[in-house]
């Protein structure tokens, strides 16, 4: 929730967050990462950031992988280490701020970044920064995935919406800022309890060039640029502009 003076998704991401957002894709990323992920080897390192409550992270791990999630709310990184001890498998969970990871050059062998979480600052210079740091962190060679929303499809969302989730009624207003290319959503939750808040949001989002020069910058190469999931070319119409990069030898 917003209204504590601090930026917003100090605050953004905790409890609520989980009952009020429904994960309908999650079973798309998964098969999306396991194509990714299928050229390394058992044993692989694998960086998950930000890794949220764990969806992915969990299952990641279950495929015999290395993982390492790292989020900046502590509610989420309970949540993610509950579900690990549940099923069995073990992660490694770290607090922290993606704009300066707290891990050693070349650690990972792939590093992936889905759902749009990149675009949270004030500046393109801290967005770049968060790209330059998934470069540092991998291997020469290593494989990175940045999933981020289509800015073309964004442009055309609709300006208003409402849903009911886990017995939360929302209600969410949509502005997207032509002028600075950021999306700006207030969410309103009434849960079952009672209970009311207000939740929001401002993202920056990316043109494919943009985005394609500053992977270069941070010495990522993009190999392929996919529109949706389920691997269909990007278009307008098409929800997703996920890039699928390899960090340059040398």
């Amino acid at each position: 929730m917003t209204g504590d003076g601090g930026a917003w998704f100090e605050t953004y991401f905790g409890l609520d967050y989980l009952r009020i957002y429904r994960f309908a894709d999650t079973m798309q990323q998964l098969d999306l990462l396991r194509c990714f992920l299928s050229e390394l080897p058992a044993g692989a390192d694998v960086l998950d950031l930000p890794c949220g409550h764990g969806r992915h992270a969990v299952e990641v791990a279950g495929w015999g992988f290395n993982v390492t999630g790292l989020d900046l709310s502590s509610e989420f990184l309970a949540v993610a280490a509950e579900r690990a001890a549940e099923r069995g498998e073990s992660l490694s969970l770290v607090r922290g701020d993606m704009r300066s990871f707290p891990f050693g050059a070349g650690s990972f062998d792939a590093a992936y970044c889905l759902f749009t979480s990149l675009g949270y600052f004030a500046t393109d210079q801290e967005h770049q920064q968060v790209l330059n740091e998934f470069a540092r962190v991998l291997r020469p060679g290593g494989i990175y995935l940045l999933d981020l929303a289509n800015i073309d499809h964004v442009r055309r969302q609709p300006a208003t919406s409402t849903w009911e989730h886990q017995g939360v009624r929302v209600r969410s207003e949509y502005h997207w800022s032509e002028a600075d290319r950021r999306a700006l959503t207030r969410r309103w939750a009434s849960f079952p309890d009672g209970r009311e808040g207000l939740y929001e949001s401002s993202v920056r989002l990316f043109e494919g060039d943009e985005m394609a020069a500053m992977l270069d910058v941070a010495g990522l190469e993009v190999e392929t640029t996919l529109g949706s999931y389920a691997g269909e070319p990007v278009a307008p119409e098409r929800p997703r502009r996920i890039y699928l990069c390899r960090r340059y030898e040398g």
